[in-house]
């Protein structure tokens, strides 16, 4: 690497270093409850081997609160939280520093498909700027751990064309990446399967002539990928698919609503709605969803958890590169180029888990074929830039570019660590901490605390910013809780009591009593102490007293 370009390395490098580890405790403002619930387990597993619901290392999912999530990102969070203690940097760590490594592999990734290390760095600069890569580099989303692995993989995968030992190592973290996400189970076999099918010939020759690398192939994949294709099949591991497929129980009581509601023949009814148009319709739609300018660039999605609101996950000003790179590669793969088709597969069936699932723009679920978009930026970019004759022309428009896309990115930056932190902190649960916090220096002074579940998972957050030992919770005599709408409800444990908010009024509380509840939701009698606040200055929680 020339110096210039190592030194455009380091700032790319230095940028995603700082912009995802920057506050990271701090922003986003809160821990959301599946934060929450990944850190706790990991704590509880360290300090006891075994997680909140008495389950020694789990393998493949972990239950959480019935979504039974992956395990890979929990297992990792251990060692920050044993070197750290358990507080939101330890448990967002992991996921930044995944984000990061997922920049910097971008980089060696565009060099295994350009050849070129202006397209890299381009590459690598797009990967780390974008709001599709920054925004869940902050947080604990699986995905970002998931695909930092994929996409590792991947990279390996590509290298072993020209060097066959390089084939085990992108087939191992390709593997390792399905313990990370309920997404890569689906995507990393059919991208390995698929690679395979297009580079046989070149691969075929290769592995035969080496043996022992053609066993150790054996080995992950008979050790790690399938296991993994078994548990597929485990109930577990479909609690999540089954609330979000597009066939659920919703879609059909939907189905038959619009059969019965329909003006004409019953069989033309059962001919327009069934299960098999709702799946085609649908996942055209979302296939439709992924190239629509409106929401890759002005809207993208509507959960403001997973970005900020009307904000697009590319930046317009990479619109027509994107279009004009997702041409070219379509073209290519008409002409046989093997790459070519490889990376418009991986774009194809990366959307797989997005468009087979309902609900709003995922473009979580979507990750899984990033850094395709970004590929396609660069791509066309450097095509337009062939074409320019002159040097100094290609070198102004290069900086003019690159200058503009910073813009996006500083102005982005200023909506998330500002205006998105104060309008947005419903969307992250805050005020927990704040509760936990004067419940536990007030703890002794109570027989009795009382918790609204209007917000969601209370227990949680007391085990986690208490941290309340791990051991007590798993043997405490007062735990109470059931199973029912496919997830765990804690109603108890030790002196707490967890209520629905819409039942709180009608309670009956004893003197020595302290309830946490929506504003202005508690029995009469109650003397209000203290109130938490949003940021925006809207009530949070009413701590009121019963003497």
């Amino acid at each position: 690497m020339k110096n210039k370009h190592k030194i455009i390395f380091i700032l790319i490098f230095l940028l995603s270093l700082i912009s995802r580890l920057w506050k990271l405790a701090s922003f986003p403002i809160s821990l959301n409850w599946d934060e929450i619930s990944h850190g706790y387990n990991a704590y509880s597993l360290l300090k006891t081997g075994q997680d909140q619901w008495s389950k020694p290392w789990p393998i493949f999912n972990f239950r959480a609160y019935g979504d039974y999530p992956t395990t890979l990102n929990m297992y990792l969070s251990i060692l920050p939280i044993a070197l750290f203690g358990l507080n939101p940097w330890s448990v967002r760590i992991v996921s930044a520093l995944c984000g990061i490594g997922t920049v910097l592999t971008s980089y060696f990734l565009g060099k295994q498909l350009f050849k070129n290390r202006k397209s890299s760095l381009l590459l690598m600069f797009l990967v780390s700027i974008s709001p599709w890569t920054f925004f869940p580099s902050r947080a604990v989303f699986q995905s970002t751990v998931a695909q930092f692995f994929l996409q590792l993989g991947i990279l390996f995968l590509l290298k072993s064309v020209k060097k066959i030992k390089n084939f085990p190592i992108g087939l191992f973290f390709s593997a390792i990446s399905t313990y990370a996400y309920h997404n890569t189970r689906i995507i990393a076999p059919l991208l390995v399967f698929t690679f395979v099918i297009i580079y046989f010939n070149k691969l075929k020759s290769q592995l035969l002539r080496n043996k022992k690398l053609f066993f150790l192939i054996l080995v992950i994949v008979l050790f790690l990928l399938i296991p993994q294709t078994v548990n597929i099949f485990q109930k577990e591991a479909q609690a999540r698919s089954r609330w979000v497929f597009i066939i659920n129980p919703n879609s059909i009581y939907q189905i038959e609503e619009k059969r019965n509601t329909f003006q004409g023949s019953p069989l033309v009814a059962k001919l327009i709605y069934n299960r098999y148009s709702l799946f085609f319709s649908t996942v055209l739609k979302n296939y439709l969803g992924f190239i629509n300018p409106k929401i890759l660039f002005f809207d993208s999605t509507q959960n403001h958890q997973f970005n900020i609101p009307k904000t697009g996950i590319l930046y317009l000003t990479t619109l027509p590169f994107f279009y004009l790179g997702f041409l070219h590669y379509i073209k290519k793969s008409f002409k046989g180029d093997c790459l070519s088709i490889f990376i418009l597969a991986w774009f194809i069936l990366g959307l797989i888990p997005a468009v087979i699932t309902t609900g709003d723009f995922p473009i979580i679920r979507a990750v899984t074929i990033l850094p395709v978009p970004f590929i396609f930026v660069s791509q066309s970019f450097f095509t337009l830039l062939s074409k320019i004759s002159l040097n100094k022309y290609r070198q102004l428009l290069t900086v003019l570019f690159i200058f503009i896309l910073l813009f996006h990115f500083v102005l982005y930056l200023n909506k998330y660590f500002k205006q998105y932190s104060i309008d947005q902190a419903y969307s992250w649960q805050y005020g927990y901490k704040q509760a936990v916090n004067y419940i536990k220096n007030n703890y002794n002074n109570f027989d009795q605390i009382v918790f609204t579940k209007k917000y969601g998972e209370p227990h949680e957050f007391i085990l986690f910013y208490w941290p309340w030992p791990p051991s007590d919770y798993q043997n405490d005599p007062n735990k109470i809780w059931d199973y029912h709408d496919n997830w765990y409800w804690v109603d108890s444990f030790d002196k707490f009591l967890f209520v629905n908010d819409w039942e709180i009024k009608e309670l009956l509380l004893n003197s020595k009593t302290l309830l946490i509840t929506s504003p202005n939701n508690y029995p009469v009698q109650g003397k209000i102490i203290e109130t938490i606040y949003y940021p925006n200055n809207q009530p949070i929680f009413d701590i009121v007293l019963y003497e």
